[in-house]
């Protein structure tokens, strides 16, 4: 074989050795089991004859938004959440408030927070230090409630289940200090990765694809108790009447590329074979480049920058002052005449 094919199949392995490390929590996902803590219906509607858990969430509702003013199609949600819970305390996180609080409490995320390419990913920040330093409740603006949310307040952290698998981060809630949320936005910064499409980037950064691969991690271990992260079902968290959300619409945060990346999502077997016929298509391309850079002087210059990073085998240089042979023969004639 030549070594000019065994370099780029070598290219070809590292590459995909490469793209495998990145994406490996992004593949096991669906091989995580979600379930192990979650809402059961006794929890969310407790019958009377039971004993009533004791509530261990702090009753504080956190939203965020750039500024005060809220979009009037949120509003309603909005004022539904405040009047079901006059006795929460509400804390609506603008642009400017958090940030001050980031650069008091946590200043060695400052430049990360500044850092970061969308405002989305700030809006998702802030949620995980609220939630780890305040404890609370934190809900979307386009989540709406229905119904009251003391029930999800007897457990130490909750977050919901999203399809088609993992957790979002739209709704959750937890007790101060709960260490899958210091997990969480330990981690921030260590995720806080450029992917190309904004939609991606967000996704992975920041938003639920990132939440789910901290929880994957986070359960790796053996979780106690008072450290569970308990998963309300999607049945649970809109879509009936007891339901405790409304959706009213969202993902203002959306750019262009997101409903192309979607619509992947609802064409998975179009979109793999999609992706196979451009992987095709692409090794193909290769191939017709090989052959022509073979085919040309281009064949010459790959061997010679191939020769100067591997130095031929075998290659036995005799030391100059070991030579017989004259450095000057010129000089030696001149010198025999005499």
């Amino acid at each position: 074989m030549r070594t000019s094919i065994k370099v780029i199949i070598w290219a070809h392995v590292l590459l995909l050795l490469f793209l495998i490390y990145c994406t490996v929590d992004l593949m096991t996902l669906p091989l995580q089991k979600w379930h192990r803590h979650v809402f059961t219906s006794e929890d969310l509607n407790p019958s009377k004859d039971s004993p009533q858990k004791p509530m261990i969430i702090p009753k504080i509702i956190h939203q965020t938004y750039k500024d005060e003013n809220i979009p009037d199609i949120w509003k309603d949600g909005q004022k539904a959440c405040q009047d079901l819970h006059p006795d929460y305390k509400y804390i609506l996180w603008t642009d400017d408030k958090a940030r001050d609080f980031i650069s008091k409490e946590y200043p060695w995320f400052l430049k990360t927070w500044d850092g970061y390419r969308y405002p989305i990913e700030r809006a998702d920040a802030i949620r995980y230090f609220a939630l780890a330093h305040y404890g609370g409740v934190y809900i979307d603006l386009d989540d709406g409630c229905q119904r009251k949310l003391d029930p999800l307040l007897t457990v130490p952290a909750f977050v919901r289940e999203t399809t088609p698998n993992g957790v979002s981060n739209d709704v959750m809630g937890a007790v101060p200090g709960h260490p899958f949320f210091v997990k969480v936005f330990n981690n921030l910064q260590k995720y806080n990765r450029n992917w190309i499409v904004p939609y991606i980037t967000i996704m992975f950064s920041t938003g639920p694809l990132f939440l789910s691969v901290i929880m994957e991690h986070y359960n790796w271990g053996r979780v106690p108790d008072d450290a569970s992260v308990t998963v309300l079902l999607p049945a649970d968290y809109s879509g009936k009447a007891d339901s405790f959300f409304k959706i009213a619409q969202g993902s203002s945060w959306h750019l262009g590329d997101a409903q192309l990346i979607q619509a992947m999502g609802r064409h998975i077997p179009f979109t793999v074979f999609c992706g196979f016929v451009i992987a095709g298509l692409i090794f193909l391309m290769e191939w017709y480049i090989y052959l022509f850079c073979v085919r040309t002087n281009f064949r010459r210059v790959f061997d010679y920058l191939i020769s100067k990073i591997r130095p031929a085998r075998g290659y036995r240089g005799r030391p100059r002052k070991d030579s017989n042979i004259l450095a000057n023969p010129l000089l030696g004639k001149n010198e025999s005449m005499v």
